[in-house]
């Protein structure tokens, strides 16, 4: 016998899924600290120079930047964007070069004087302030951060002709802090430690995702919603998977609402999210 294949938008009557990670930067739900974290990005342009951003995975650092880069006036900066980091110097000098629209070239040495004084007068001859976001900085080496401190000295280090901005989990921001990174620490202009959300910052993420998504409003009641957030520890993508793991146990189940009994009878043991996440 055929049974008719359960489909989560139409047993919720969404128009679109809630909680995934296809959201617009533009369309994106802002926490406080979020907000900060933006507004923070937006005065040290007028300073320029080194920014470091650091926090837990899944705490929503790479979306405030693409929405910060969305925010950014276009006539005045161009932002370069880089991700999947290369571990050695080659590697990272020709992924660089390849965001730059630069021949990749075979010496390191030549890699590195070609970006440079590509960066250097780049605002010369385009009249836009480069800036470069290096997301999902943890895997660069103490080498590759005394390049990056390297390439923009110029000028006896009396000019900063780009900006850059580092982003990584707090390992990032421990390794910038070890002796022999220091001559970079000093450098830095603006860091920020993205924190998690707080209790109202996730009752009105959820409800943002639910309306978006043009579903049933009490669908999680608070109870849930509170079972959620303590367990994902206030970080988005965590509560992303929790309350994504919680529809499809319901729509399996038939459920039209989920409370905080569904949640441990259902999802909490029956799935990776035990209660260990919820240790402090």
């Amino acid at each position: 016998m055929n049974q008719q294949r359960l489909h989560l938008k139409s047993h919720f009557g969404f128009t679109k899924l809630p909680f995934t990670k296809y959201m617009w930067a533009s369309k994106m739900f802002e926490a406080k600290a979020q907000q900060e974290l933006i507004n923070g990005l937006h005065l040290w342009l007028e300073t320029r120079g080194i920014a470091l951003i650091y926090g837990p995975p899944g705490v929503g650092k790479s979306i405030s930047l693409r929405r910060f880069k969305e925010d950014i006036d276009d006539r005045h900066f161009e932002v370069f964007y880089l991700f999947n980091l290369r571990i050695t110097p080659t590697g990272f000098l020709r992924s660089l070069s390849r965001i730059l629209g630069l021949p990749v070239l075979y010496h390191q040495a030549d890699l590195f004087d070609a970006i440079s004084a590509f960066l250097n007068h780049y605002e010369e001859r385009t009249g836009k302030h480069p800036i470069i976001i290096f997301d999902d900085g943890d895997g660069l080496s103490d080498k590759l951060l005394e390049l990056l401190r390297l390439l923009s000295n110029f000028n006896m280090d009396s000019e900063d002709r780009f900006s850059f901005i580092l982003s990584g989990t707090q390992n990032l921001a421990l390794r910038i802090r070890e002796p022999q990174n220091e001559p970079l620490r000093q450098r830095i202009g603006f860091s920020h430690n993205l924190r998690g959300f707080t209790i109202e910052d996730a009752r009105h993420y959820i409800h943002f995702h639910l309306e978006r998504a043009e579903g049933p409003k009490e669908l999680l009641k608070d109870n849930a919603i509170q079972t959620i957030f303590h367990l994902a520890k206030g970080i988005p993508r965590v509560m992303n998977q929790l309350a994504i793991q919680a529809l499809i146990r319901a729509a399996v189940r038939g459920v039209d609402t989920i409370d905080e009994n569904f949640l441990k009878q259902h999802v909490l043991n029956d799935s990776i999210f035990d209660s260990k996440l919820g240790d402090t």
